[in-house]
């Protein structure tokens, strides 16, 4: 079984050189996710990977996107040339794919593809029903998420995405939302990075750390309060993540020395720095939609660290993980600062229990080589229905 695998993600390291070239930051979770789903395919199988990179005339610095293509293990990075002209962005990147794709063995082949990028979901269902290949959607939000999007654009979404033979979801309510006909489908919240270079320097000292969207509604601005009210001059609150707009986000931190916001860092920074710090924190808000259809940025990883995690409750989580953190009931600031609380006065015995728990449990869950049999098992069924 081969896997062509269509996506707006890139090779790690060239994510990192490519998001410098933008005047605005980029949402590292969508190209996090299917990085890390893509190598974990390719522990056993071979993964053509049709790159259609992310490109704004007004924001990012390049003036064009070139193709190239690259070799990483089994995978083949096929980088697609994104015009500066925006009519005729669709038009070249499907001749682009018409051309690798003809010259290809597709026996045995499968579609994977994303589903929040129209010009990605329009090109895989073009070439699936082509070829008459099967295509399996990853689903890791709701489209009307999108930031600068309508109604219109998620309905547009919803259906392109209706017509698949497979669905891929990090929760059940995204398999709700895109899977209308009851198709087959697999669930899980993330993927571990096996191949993260950790930094061993700590230059920050004893810490807070938060990763993830940086939006007024996710809960930032109540942790950065709920920090304060610790009033410990030696601590600091250290944050990362994603967000158009900072404004909000400067008035609530105003001449605060000890927050920190390093915007949007590389996903092996973010790794490190949840490996250093005293405390990982979720401070997403517990509402019906967010718990159905959102998994809260990085938990995965937090659970995979150094640290304690202090999250708001997730039911989905909370399954798994019941004694692995510190749950609290919602992101007011008193909920908040009670998990912070409970957190640093942990003895060091308990901290290092329920580190090692949570590390074990996480790595069962979401480690590549599980993430890999699980997903290529689902993926048989689909080349034999084709038999």
């Amino acid at each position: 079984m081969r896997i062509i695998y269509f996506t707006t993600a890139c090779k790690k390291e060239d994510y990192v050189s490519f998001s410098k070239m933008w005047d605005s930051s980029l949402n590292a979770s969508i190209q996090n996710l299917h990085n890390r789903f893509i190598r974990s395919l390719a522990l056993t199988h071979e993964v053509e990977v049709f790159s259609m990179r992310p490109f704004s005339r007004r924001y990012c610095k390049l003036k064009k996107l070139d193709a190239e293509t690259k070799q990483e293990g089994k995978i083949t990075w096929h980088y697609l040339e994104i015009k500066r002209n925006k009519l005729l962005r669709y038009s070249t990147v499907t001749k682009q794919c018409n051309k690798i794709l003809s010259k290809m063995n597709l026996k045995d082949c499968i579609i994977i593809t994303d589903t929040l990028n129209p010009n990605v979901l329009r090109n895989s269902t073009k070439f699936a029903k082509k070829y008459n290949l099967p295509i399996i959607g990853v689903c890791n939000n709701t489209p009307s998420s999108i930031h600068n999007t309508g109604k219109s654009y998620a309905t547009s979404i919803l259906s392109l995405a209706e017509n698949l033979s497979g669905y891929i979801t990090l929760t059940q309510g995204l398999n709700t939302l895109y899977n209308t006909y009851n198709r087959a489908n697999l669930s899980f919240e993330g993927v571990l990075d096996d191949n993260v270079v950790i930094n061993k320097e700590n230059e920050y000292g004893d810490y807070i750390f938060f990763n993830g969207s940086l939006e007024p509604n996710h809960g930032i601005v109540q942790l950065i309060l709920a920090f304060r009210e610790l009033d410990n001059p030696k601590l600091k609150l250290i944050i990362s993540g994603y967000y158009p707009d900072n404004e909000t986000l400067i008035k609530v931190i105003h001449n605060n020395q000890n927050v920190i916001n390093l915007g949007n860092i590389p996903s092996d920074e973010v790794i490190s720095l949840a490996s250093h710090s005293l405390l990982n924190v979720n401070p997403l808000p517990f509402t019906e939609d967010f718990d159905r259809y959102y998994v809260p940025a990085n938990l995965v990883d937090y659970f995979n660290s150094n640290s304690i995690v202090v999250s708001v409750r997730n039911r989905q989580f909370m399954k798994s993980f019941k004694d692995d953190a510190i749950w609290v009931e919602d992101c007011e600031i008193y909920d908040l600062l009670k998990g912070l609380k409970a957190g640093l006065s942990l003895s060091k015995e308990n901290r290092a229990e329920m580190i090692k728990k949570a590390n074990a449990d996480v790595n069962k869950l979401y480690s590549m080589s599980v993430i890999n049999r699980r997903t290529i098992l689902f993926l048989k069924q689909f080349l034999k229905q084709k038999e």
